[in-house]
């Protein structure tokens, strides 16, 4: 009986679109026919792919260029003549840039973090895009111009490399994220071709087994050997690995369960704590380029899209509205938990990552971020990056505006601005303020009487903090006051960083953050007979 052939097995080209129509079972085969044309002799014997010589032989040009803030963009090849937006550093900014068709941008940031492989992967992933895309780009070009000028050019995203659009969506963007997700596919399978691949891991295995040789047979050591031969990552050796068939031989090896945690034995989108939330934004991480840039808030655990339709205002806290937690995967950053077991290179397979050590009873579990698992994102252009969406505010406007009044009149005091907050929250009682910003009771009474307008930089951000304002806002009251906020150094630094980046939190939760960073908790220094 003839087996049925499903989309799976689709290999062919769109007549009317020239788009390259490749199912998840034919990928191999279009990397076969692309190294038959391009460097027959990787697929004959185990070399390491001569990508310059490639590049080289199509007449493609590489140049090196900074293309978005937080390192998600790798690269992309122009197909035609146009421009690209290419960011500077030193103002925050992108502009937009010429650059003629045949040419291959690349981040060199992205070399520098995520190592030469990465970097290869990335040329061939744009080689790929001139090969199998160019005529249709050249169509939408002549039939679409606005399509052509929205969607070109395709840029290769760290966030985009498990990503997998949605079937049957008969629309030109969905027909352009397969092209990109054919490239994400293709490009470790044309680095590491199948049987040429399998057979040197295979040979690798023999030789670790054999008496003779003095090595301690390991996943760990065949990825490492096998990434040196072929110049790729190490992860995507681990996946090569699982698509040549070679898993089940590799469970054999004692060490399988650590060096697979990642790919076999992870936790997807796990709630954070604030304290860990601050650690991880706080390590030397790549998480925090992209929180840093407005585009995300946290809520209930989670780093999640800053937009109405995801996070919703109760009792000055922010919180995951009812579709937001039903869509997490769609508007919340991937948090992921694994159980960790120290081996040789485990530094090498955490190259990028964000990492928070977390005990659980005898357990040693991490939490990680890495772009390359956020996969689910509607992605918008990169200025997205550089303000919220919907910007949610975490007071109300009709107090905003009338706050605004009263500290830009300067017959008014601070303790008067304070205290129309105070009386707009219903902290009417001592214990209320107390419990709020862990003050003592009786700075309530000095302040309700406008008594206290000399107060210091630790007792106003405690107010500020206890009343869940935002850092816009406590900027505002700062300038009202005879305190400034020093932006550069500690405490205010980390208070700073935390009112941006966890609006709302209380002081309970900020105040834990300020002990495991080190500096002063608010309201700690507080002395009864002040």
């Amino acid at each position: 009986m003839t087996k049925k052939l499903t989309s799976s097995d689709i290999y062919d080209i769109n007549k009317k679109t020239g788009a390259l129509i490749l199912g998840k079972n034919r990928l191999d085969d279009y990397a076969t026919k692309y190294l038959t044309k391009h460097c027959k002799e990787a697929l004959l014997a185990s070399m390491p792919l001569p990508v310059e010589k490639i590049l080289a032989e199509a007449q493609l040009t590489v140049k090196e260029v900074s293309l978005s803030r937080n390192l998600d963009i790798f690269g992309c090849c122009l197909l035609l003549d146009g421009e690209v937006d290419v960011y500077d550093a030193d103002n925050g900014t992108s502009q937009p840039v010429y650059f003629p068709a045949g040419t291959i941008l690349i981040d060199p940031a992205s070399e520098a973090v995520y190592g030469e492989g990465a970097k290869r992967n990335t040329l061939i992933h744009e080689a790929l895009h001139w090969e199998k895309d160019k005529m249709y780009f050249e169509i939408l070009a002549l039939k679409n111009a606005a399509a052509s000028e929205k969607l070109y050019p395709i840029m290769c995203r760290q966030s985009e490399t498990f990503f997998e659009p949605p079937e049957g969506k008969k629309t030109k963007e969905n027909e352009v994220k397969w092209l990109e997700w054919q490239a994400h596919r293709l490009a470790p399978r044309v680095l590491m071709p199948f049987e040429m691949f399998k057979q040197k891991a295979l040979e690798l295995i023999a030789s670790y087994n054999d008496p003779q040789n003095d090595i301690f047979p390991s996943c760990d050591i065949l990825i490492e050997d096998l990434s040196t031969f072929f110049i790729v990552s190490r992860v995507s050796v681990k996946y090569r690995l699982i698509e040549v068939g070679l898993l089940d031989k590799l469970r054999n090896f004692e060490d399988f369960d650590a060096v697979f945690a990642e790919i076999t034995g992870s936790k997807e989108l796990v709630a954070l704590t604030p304290l860990e939330a601050y650690q991880l934004l706080s390590a030397d991480s790549s998480l925090r380029e992209w929180v840093d840039g407005g585009r995300f808030v946290y809520a209930d655990g989670y780093f999640v899209l800053a937009e109405k339709q995801y996070v919703l205002l109760k009792e000055g806290e922010l919180h995951l509205t009812a579709k937001a937690k039903k869509k997490l995967a769609q508007c919340a950053i991937n948090i992921r938990e694994y159980k960790y077991t120290a081996y040789r290179n485990v530094s090498k397979d955490l190259i990028g990552f964000s990492v928070l050590h977390r005990m659980e009873g005898i357990d040693q579990r991490i939490l990680t971020f890495h772009p390359k698992y956020q996969a689910n994102f509607a992605y918008e252009p990169d200025e997205a990056y550089d303000a919220f969406h919907d910007y949610i505010s975490v007071y109300d406007e009709a107090e905003e505006i009338e706050l605004m009044k009263r500290l830009g009149d300067p017959t008014s005091t601070l303790c008067q601005c304070l205290w129309y907050l105070m009386e707009n929250r219903k902290w009417n009682y001592p214990e209320v303020f107390n419990d709020r910003t862990g003050l003592h009771k009786n700075y309530h009474g000095k302040i309700k009487n406008d008594k206290y307008n000399n107060m210091g930089t630790d007792v106003l951000m405690a107010i500020c903090v206890g009343m869940k304002l935002s850092l816009r806002i406590t900027e505002k009251i700062f300038e009202k006051s005879k305190n400034k906020l020093d932006y550069y150094h500690d405490p205010d630094k980390t208070y700073i960083r935390i009112m941006e980046n966890m609006p709302g939190i209380s002081v309970q939760d900020f105040n834990s953050i300020c002990k495991r960073a080190g500096v002063d908790e608010l309201g700690s220094t507080i002395k009864d007979n002040e």
